[in-house]
C-alpha cells in the first residue's frame, strides 16, 4: 500500500506544539520562518495547531533545521520513523541526519516515462533515500481524488510494477489516453481494467497489448489546502515569472478599483 505520510490527530497535535514551542522559545515569527524555509506561513500555522496531517517531509527537514532540532528526533515525533528502529539502532549521542535524494519533478506522466519530445524535469524536489528507480510526477485531474487531489506529486519507483489493488503509472495505446494514467490496477470479470477511485469515472478496460505498466505510486504528496485545484491557479502555474508578475499587477489592480 502506498504511504501516503498522514498524522494522527494526536500525533499531529504533539508534533504542532513541539514545534510552536521550538519556535517561540527562538524568539522566530512565522514571516521569520516564512522568509528563511520558504514554508508559508499559513502552512506553519496549520502545523502548529495541529489541523495539517499530511505533510511534506521536506517541511519537516527544513523546520529541524531551522529550529536546531535533530532531524531524526522530528521525524520519529511525527511518527515517520518507528520507536522501536530509534532505540534498536541508534545512540542518541551519534544521531546523524537523515540522508536525502534528489528527485526530478516532471509535469505529466508522459514527460516522466521519457515519452515526450521535452521530457526533461520541471524541477527536482528532496526526498529521503531510499533504493530503486525513483522519479516524481504532478498529477493533472481529479479521477483519482478522494486519494489523490488534481495538482498532487505522487512518487513512483519505475522498477517495481504495481500488484492488483494498488496505484501505478500506465502507458496506453489505440485509446483516448496518449499522455499516460495514474490509475489503479483492478481484476474484475476476468479482465485487469485501470480503476478510478472517483466514482464518476468509468473503469478502462484494456487488452494486454494496450497498456504498458511503467512503475508503482508509492507515496503521495497532496495538497490539503485545496481538494480540487481552482482552474484559474491551474493556468498561473504554466506562467513564467514575468507573466506571472504581469498577471499579479493586474489582479491587484481589479482589487484596488473594487
Amino acid at each position: 500500500m502506498e504511504r501516503m505520510f498522514e498524522l494522527t490527530e494526536n500525533k499531529a497535535m504533539e508534533l504542532g506544539k513541539f514545534i510552536k514551542s521550538k519556535r517561540e522559545e527562538l524568539g522566530y515569527s512565522t514571516n521569520y520562518i516564512e522568509t528563511n524555509t520558504g514554508i508559508n506561513k499559513a502552512d506553519l500555522s496549520r502545523i502548529e495547531n495541529g489541523k495539517k496531517k499530511k505533510i511534506n517531509p521536506i517541511y519537516l527537514k527544513e523546520l529541524s533545521k531551522i529550529l536546531k532540532i535533530n532531524q531524526i528526533e522530528l521525524f520519529n515525533l511525527a511518527g515517520f520513523i518507528d520507536d522501536k528502529y530509534l532505540k534498536s539502532n541508534l545512540d542518541i549521542n551519534t544521531i546523524k541526519e537523515i540522508e536525502l535524494m534528489e528527485v526530478p519533478l516532471f509535469a505529466s506522466v508522459s514527460a516522466g516515462l521519457g515519452c515526450e519530445a521535452v521530457g526533461d524535469p520541471i524541477d527536482f524536489i528532496m526526498l529521503p533515500k531510499s533504493q530503486g528507480e525513483i522519479i516524481s510526477i504532478i498529477v493533472n485531474g481529479d479521477s483519482m481524488e478522494d486519494t489523490i487531489y488534481d495538482g498532487a506529486i505522487v512518487i513512483v519507483r519505475k522498477d517495481i510494477f504495481p500488484e492488483v489493488g494498488e496505484i501505478g503509472v500506465f502507458l496506453t495505446k489505440g485509446t483516448e489516453y496518449p499522455d499516460g494514467l495514474v490509475k489503479r490496477l483492478r481484476h474484475k470479470n476476468g479482465k485487469y481494467v485501470l480503476e478510478s477511485d472517483n466514482k464518476k469515472y468509468k473503469d478502462i478496460e484494456l487488452k494486454d497489448s494496450d497498456i504498458t505498466t511503467c512503475g508503482k505510486v508509492i507515496n503521495i504528496m497532496n495538497d490539503t489546502n485545496r481538494r480540487s485545484k481552482d482552474p484559474l491557479l491551474s493556468s498561473l502555474e504554466k506562467l513564467d515569472i514575468e507573466e506571472r508578475a504581469m498577471i499579479e499587477k493586474l489582479i491587484k489592480g481589479l482589487i484596488k478599483n473594487k
